[in-house]
């Protein structure tokens, strides 16, 4: 692979100041209430500059989620798994690093779930990462429990849910994570009272 030139890293790197900008934008203002004029003065360049980059405010929306989807948080954290150790361990460990991830990418999430009650094409998304982190997860858990797939699927979509509405009630508001370490620590025994 040919390295990039100079160029193209500033071109890269505007970019990505743009996608994280118009971030801070929409979950101040609300996407709707967003305009390419808001998102060029809080990257503090011309908002002409945006739709050399961008089509759309909307395309703006796109790359956010791609940039900064939890797929890829949720991913690492199932990939760090010790597979040799019991399923209890990992998956606190696994919860414990998506609380961090929402506390880290807080922006993001609060603006898709604000976004997602008005617009269907981003209810449609966050349905779609719901959806792909329900099926990872279950991947890594299911060899290790005995109970049907459908139940373990919506058992995996219950648990993982209330992570991300505990997250946006309550522990986002927290000074410190040990409430989110026994919410996790009972959360975690509750699902695998599932495998009986």
């Amino acid at each position: 692979m040919k390295p990039r030139t100079s160029r193209q890293q500033q071109a890269l790197e505007t970019k990505s100041k743009l996608i994280d900008a118009a971030l801070r934008t929409f979950s101040r203002k609300g996407f709707s209430e967003s305009t390419t004029k808001d998102i060029a003065k809080e990257a503090g360049v011309t908002d002409g500059l945006i739709y050399h980059y961008f089509q759309s405010k909307e395309e703006l929306l796109w790359a956010i989620l791609d940039k900064y989807t939890l797929l890829h948080s949720i991913r690492q954290a199932l990939a760090a798994m010790d597979k040799q150790a019991p399923l209890e361990h990992n998956l606190t460990a696994y919860f414990q690093a998506l609380i961090r991830n929402l506390r880290e990418q807080q922006d993001l999430i609060v603006m898709c779930f604000g976004e997602a009650q008005r617009i269907p094409e981003i209810r449609a998304r966050v349905e779609d990462i719901i959806r792909e982190g329900v099926e990872l997860l279950y991947a890594f858990v299911a060899p290790q429990v005995h109970v049907a797939p459908q139940e373990l699927l919506v058992a995996i979509r219950n648990v993982q849910t209330s992570m991300v509405f505990y997250f946006l009630m309550t522990a986002r508001f927290a000074d410190d994570d040990t409430q989110s370490t026994e919410y996790i620590r009972i959360s975690v025994k509750q699902f695998l009272n599932i495998d009986t």
